[in-house]
Formats: structure tokens, sequence, C-alpha cells
């Protein structure tokens, strides 16, 4: 029996066969059969025009509503319709129409070059949409989102070849079966693409919604069978899919606060890409043909937009990064909003013929391009100041990790010559760039290393000399003030004899030379720094005097939106809450009666205003580092990412018990930290063990190590990759930017397909104020 791995790729092969025998099928009657586009239905007189669809061939030819129709490719209409009550005239090249007047005319339908190149864009659009679902889904056949998302395609596919159609028999079958079942694919897709772990809420939402699809989709069947199709399908279909459109945009907003950087992005890209593609068939098709004035543009071309929607998420889902969306979406939404708005009033100002209503329109226009510059300009300066400081950060990090991938070069260089030249079994090499940064390993031969997250006993010589079986041992040092230190660990020689003087002396030479390079790369990186912090300094100071009212201006006005956004959120939820409490507390009082319909509905109250109170509470402070001390919160965190993904997780939490413990606003930001890197390893390192490791050392460093044991990155080409700010990388930044406000630094190490070690280090505020009185008594007594 064929396992799932060879079912799919035959399911995906059954459907393209299936639908290029319908495309073939339904074009060659398209073209040999043009779209006419006239329902006739039968009274006591004979057969009659109800509607003329504009973009027809009766159109086209002048018919209008209420006109008789005669013969029918010299048949008797009665006779072409017998046994029928309403019908579409299709398959037809002639036939004679009566008007009112009693005069007679006769059109005659043609296959034209027009009808030619309308099939031929039908076939362009649903190559494309099959070509995009295809690529997605070779690129990662396994993912569930893939193959909600090439499914999508195919449906959307069966659209476009629907709509272009004119032999109804099949067509009109596959159109109310996509229709239906498009909007639940499209929402499906969309949550699965927004949330990292779909809710139970939202997967019960979507049984019932599948469920539903399914019971409407066999009333349409049945409707189909007794050839009585109800006028009101084609508007429930515009609702639902509009209604769908608008829980995609209700669960973005409900979920924005708890999505990451890249999630935020995705978001962005999904709504952006919905709104900038479905705008003209919302408002050119769907919206009027709901009002009942009839449409502006026909379907088959405001659903154009599918193609470049589906093209976006193609994007997203292959790359699983891009820029900073926040920097380009208000831009992207001013500029369709306002185009979109102009070419609806063109649209306006060509159907009106009042005076007044065009005065209206040209006003509506002058006022819509004066708030579109206005826009336009404060969207530029608010993308120019978010870019500049993705800009810093970008710098920032590059510095520390070219200094790193520098270090590693150099380690490795060293170790890989004396490997080759004295003919060792292996050799490692263990670096520390200075007191208090995490020490640097590499190793050849044997002695391979594999980080972990410890690393307390590193630099002490006995715990190599202890542990392993190296036949010499050279410690490696800096001259200079503060500078570096680590150890040389030569393996035994391959032919088991002892480490001559002139081999001992080259190690001690090379040794020597390495230290030098090391120490010109430690300088070079702090003259770098150095010259970013003065040029940085100068600009601030420059900003200073002028900047300084602004800013505090600034902070008032945060402050009080903060307060209005509040007073809102008190006012419109909790405070309406009550009064209809006491409302009805106050009638109850009255009348002296209840029913349980009533205590359900004040329960229901009761419970979404202490919702409201708990959402309140969790955004103006993290609940859980305030309740307990970090390492319940952080034991409290990774067991909620392992629940989440599946993962095995582990904390090795170590303060010492004489040390005073984090200040709030430590503890704060360190568990804000440690999530976003959890997080981080929940949505891309497709890993199945998570290692939180978090020590105070003696000399007052906190340390900490994030691990993983995932797909890893190229952590030496990091530098290169965020020059593109990729979406990926923005959790790292913003990581990289709150340790700097802290005094800290942060450390990558990453080889695809090893996992991450993310190392965090910091000295707390206590114990800097603590060092500096031990000195001053010091000084005292010495003094004294």
């Amino acid at each position: 029996m064929p396992s799932l791995k060879m079912k799919l790729p035959l399911f995906a092969a059954a459907l393209l066969a299936g639908f290029l025998v319908m495309a073939v099928y339904i074009h060659l009657e398209t073209i040999r059969h043009p779209y006419i586009g006239a329902v006739l239905e039968h009274d006591e007189i004979g057969w009659r025009v109800s509607s003329v669809d504009p973009s027809g061939k009766a159109a086209q030819g002048q018919v209008d509503r209420g006109d008789r129709a005669l013969i029918v490719d010299g048949m008797p209409a009665e006779t072409w319709f017998a046994g029928k009550t309403q019908a579409s005239l299709v398959r037809a090249t002639t036939s004679a129409f009566m008007r009112s007047d009693g005069s007679v005319y006769e059109l005659r339908i043609e296959t034209e070059s027009d009808d030619v190149r309308k099939s031929l864009l039908a076939m362009l659009l649903e190559v494309l949409l099959l070509a995009i679902g295809l690529l997605a889904y070779r690129k990662n056949p396994g993912s569930h989102t893939v193959r909600r998302f090439s499914m999508m395609n195919y449906v959307m596919a069966l659209v476009i070849l629907t709509l272009y159609s004119t032999e109804l028999a099949l067509s009109n079958l596959l159109l109310a079966l996509s229709s239906i079942w498009l909007p639940y694919l499209l929402l499906s897709f969309c949550v699965a693409f927004v949330l990292r772990a779909v809710p139970l809420m939202w997967t019960k939402a979507l049984f019932v919604f599948r469920l539903l699809c399914a019971l409407f989709s066999c009333y349409a069947l049945w409707a189909m069978v007794q050839n009585e199709i109800p006028s009101w399908l084609r508007g429930t279909l515009h609702l639902v899919f509009m209604l769908t459109l608008l829980f995609i945009l209700v669960m973005v907003r409900l979920y924005w606060r708890s999505l990451d950087s890249v999630e935020k992005n995705h978001a962005l890209v999904l709504v952006a890409g919905l709104g900038f593609s479905l705008l003209p068939y919302l408002l050119l098709y769907a919206i009027p043909d709901l009002l009942g004035d009839g449409y502006f543009l026909a379907p088959e071309y405001a659903l154009s937009g599918l193609v470049p929607l589906s093209a976006i998420f193609l994007y997203v889902l292959n790359k699983r990064s891009m820029v900073d969306m926040q920097v380009y979406l208000p831009r992207l939404v001013i500029h369709t909003l306002y185009y979109g708005g102009v070419f609806l009033l063109f649209s306006l100002a060509y159907r009106t013929k009042h005076p007044l209503w065009v005065v209206a329109i040209f006003s509506g226009f002058a006022a819509g391009t004066w708030a579109y510059r206005k826009h336009l300009y404060r969207s530029e300066r608010s993308a120019e100041g978010r870019r500049k400081w993705l800009d810093q950060q970008k710098l920032k990090l590059s510095i520390q990790v070219a200094k790193t991938r520098n270090i590693q070069d150099i380690l490795s260089l060293m170790s890989e010559a004396l490997h080759h030249i004295v003919d060792v079994e292996g050799i490692c090499v263990i670096w520390q760039d200075e007191e208090g940064t995490r020490p640097v390993v590499h190793g050849t031969g044997k002695y391979e290393y594999t980080g972990t997250g410890e690393d307390a006993c590193w630099m002490e010589r006995s715990f190599w000399e202890r542990n392993f079986d190296f036949e010499y041992v050279a410690s490696i040092a800096s001259h200079a003030e503060k500078g570096g230190k680590g150890y040389l660990c030569m393996g035994p020689k391959r032919n088991l004899s002892m480490f001559s003087a002139e081999e001992k002396g080259l190690i001690d030479e090379i040794c020597v030379e390495a230290v030098r390079l090391l120490t010109n790369t430690r300088l070079l990186v702090g003259l770098h720094k150095e010259f970013q912090r003065t040029k940085e300094q100068n600009a601030a100071f420059e900003r200073h005097v002028s900047d300084i009212r602004q800013t505090n201006r600034l902070l008032l006005e945060a402050q009080q939106a903060e307060r209005i956004r509040l007073s809102y959120a008190l006012h419109d939820h909790l405070l309406q809450n009550l009064i209809f409490l006491s409302r009805d507390l106050e009638e109850l009082a009255d009348q002296g009666r209840v029913d349980s319909k009533r205590v359900a509905a004040w329960l229901k109250c009761v419970y979404d205003s202490q919702q409201e109170i708990r959402v309140l509470c969790d955004e103006l402070y993290p609940h859980i580092v305030d309740k307990a001390d970090l390492e319940e919160s952080l034991r409290w965190l990774l067991r909620t990412a392992g629940e989440k993904g599946g993962l095995n997780v582990s904390l090795h939490y170590h303060w010492h018990a004489e040390a005073p413990p984090p200040d709030p606003i430590l503890k704060s930001n360190l568990f804000r930290i440690i999530r976003e890197l959890v997080h981080n390893v929940l949505k891309h390192a497709e890993a199945s063990r998570l290692d939180v490791y978090l020590n105070l050392e003696p000399i007052g460093v906190i340390c900490c190590v994030v691990s993983d044991d995932g797909k890893g990155f190229d952590a030496t080409a990091f530098p290169d990759h965020i020059a593109s700010i990729d979406g990926g990388h923005l959790g790292l930044i913003s990581v990289n930017s709150q340790i700097g406000y802290l005094g800290g630094e942060m450390d990558i190490q990453s080889k695809p397909g090893k996992g991450a070690l993310i190392t965090l280090r910091l000295r707390p505020q206590h114990h800097e104020q603590r060092e500096g009185e031990k000195h001053e008594r010091q000084y005292q007594s010495d003094f004294a």
C-alpha cells in the first residue's frame, strides 16, 4: 500500500490531469460559442428577455430587457427552449428578437479576436496560478500550510477558468463549488500563515466553517440538478467572501500584540496583499452587485488580482523573511487608497449626470489629493527614522559578529597549520579576548569541538590537562593591558614519539604570531567602535539643544495617548458592562423577578470584563515576572514553549545564594530577551531540544546561553545577510539592541545543520555599585 509520501504526488498529478482535461474542453467550447449574456423567461405570450449582461454579445447587439425572442438558429424559441421556464441563451449563432414597438431585428453571434484574447488571458492566469502552487509544493511538500496554499491556488484557477467560460453545464457546477470553498481555503491558509500555533478556538471555527461549506455545496448541487438556481446565491457568496476578509483582519488585530517582529511582517504582508489584490473585486464588482446598481468591472477582470495575491504569498512562503514591512507598508496603503479612490471617483463621474454630483466628486478628488500628499510626507519621515535605527543596529551587530569571525579564522589557521606540520592526532585552541567574554574554542582531528553552555572552567589550565590526553599544553597570552589569554593544546603525535625541542620552539613562535594577530584584531574592532561612538556623539550633540524640547513634547504626547487609550478601553468596555449590569439590577429590584437568560447575559458581561482587565494588566506589566522570581518565570516560559513546539526543554539556573537577586527592571528585561530568543527557536530552528543556561559568575557577570539542535544558520556570513534586513534576523537585532541598552553584549555561534548558540553577558548595576563601595573602603583603610 503506498505511503503518504507517495500518495500526495499521485493526488497532485490527478488534480492537474483533471484540470487539464476540463480546461481544454471549456476553452474550446468558449472559443466556438462566445458569451451571449441574455437570460430569458417564459410567460403567457412567449419568451421574454429578463436580464442582459453588459459584457456579452447581447448587449453589443442592442438587446434590451423586455424584448421577445422569436427564432433561435432557425427554430422557434418555443421549440428551442421546450420544457423550461427560464434559460440562458447559449450555443446559438443567430437569434431573432422583437422589440416592444413591434420591430424585429436579428442578432448574429460570431467569434471575434476579442473573444480569443479573453480566452488567452484566462489561460495565462490559470497557468500562473497553477505554476505558483506547484512551485510552493515542490519547495516544501511536507508542510500543511504549503499544501493549503497549493489547493487554494488550484481552486482560484478553477474560478478563473469558469468565469471566462460560456460552457454553462460544467462551468456553473465548478464555479459554484469553487466559490463556496474558496473563502474557507483562504481563511484556513491565513490562520496557519500568521499564527505560530493555531488556537483551539480557531480550529473549532474552521471546522464549523468547513461543515457549512459542505452543506452549502450539497444545496448548490441539488439546485443545479433541479435547474432552479436561486438568485440570492451570488449575493450570499459575496457576503461570505467579504466576511472572510473581515475575519482575517480581526484575527490579525486580536493576535497583533502576541506576534514577534517576523510574524508581524507576515501579517502586514497578508493584509497588504489582500487589500491591494482584492480591492477591485470589492469596490467595483461585489459591493455594486449587492446594492443592485450593476457592477463597474466584469468579474473575470475584477478577480485577476488573485494572481498577484498568490505571488506575494509564494514569496513569503519560500523566503520566510523580508524587509521590515513597517517601513514600506504605510506608503503602500496610502498609494493604494489614493489611486483606488481616484479610480472610483472617475467611475462615479462617468455614470452621474447631475452637475452638483460632478462638483462634489471634484471636491472629493481635491480633498483626497491634499490628504494623500500630507500623509505621504509624514510616512516618508517616519520610514526614514526607522531605517536609520535599523542601520545602526545592523552595524553594531556586524562589528560584534565580525570580531568573533576573525578570531575563529585566526585560531583555525594556526591549528590547521600546526596539525599538518607537526603531524599530531588533533589540536585544540582556546582563546578569551578579554575577561568576562565567552572563550572561543577551535579543534581539529579528534578534538573537534561542539560547544555547550558550561564554559566556566575553560580558562583553567588544569581542566584541559586533567580531562583530555594532550601531550603538550602551551599558554598563549597578550602582553597588552587587558589583553586576551588562552591555551594551545597539542594531542599525541601519530608516530607516538615525543615533541622535540625544535617542534616546541616552532609551536611557541606560532603562538606569539597568533597572539599578535588576535591583539591587532581586538584593537581594530575597538578603533571602529570608538569611531562610531564618536560619530554618534557628535551627531547627538549637534541635535541635543534643538531636540530636547521636541523630545519632552513627544513624551508628553505619548503619555497622553496612553492615558486616552486606557480611558477609552475602560469607558467603552468595562464601564459599559457595569452600566448594563446596574440597569438590569435596578429593573430586577423594581420587578422582583429574573430569568435564566438574563442571568446568563450578566455572567457573560462579568466574564468579558474580567478578560478585559487581564488584557490591560498584561499590557501594562508582565504579571508572571512580578508574581514569581526570575527562575520560576523562565521555567514557566520553557514549559509553555515545550508544550507549543513539542521540544525537550531544560533550564540550568545558577544564582549564588549570597548574591542579591536581580532588580525588577533587570529581571523584566532579561525575561523579555530570553522569551524573544525562545520564540526564535520555535519559529525558525526546527529543533527538537532547547537548553537555557543562566549563571551569575563569581566576577559578577550574568551569563545567559540559549542553545538548540535545530537547522542553524551560517553565523560567519551573518553580517552579509543582515544587510538586507532579513525578517529572520529582526528578532536578533532587537535582542542585541536591548542587551546593549543594559550594558551587555551578545555573541552568536551557529553553523548550518549544527544548531545555534546565543550567549548574552552583562554586569548588573548593583554589582558595579558594590565594587565601587569595596574600592572606596580599601582606599579609606590605606589612607588611614
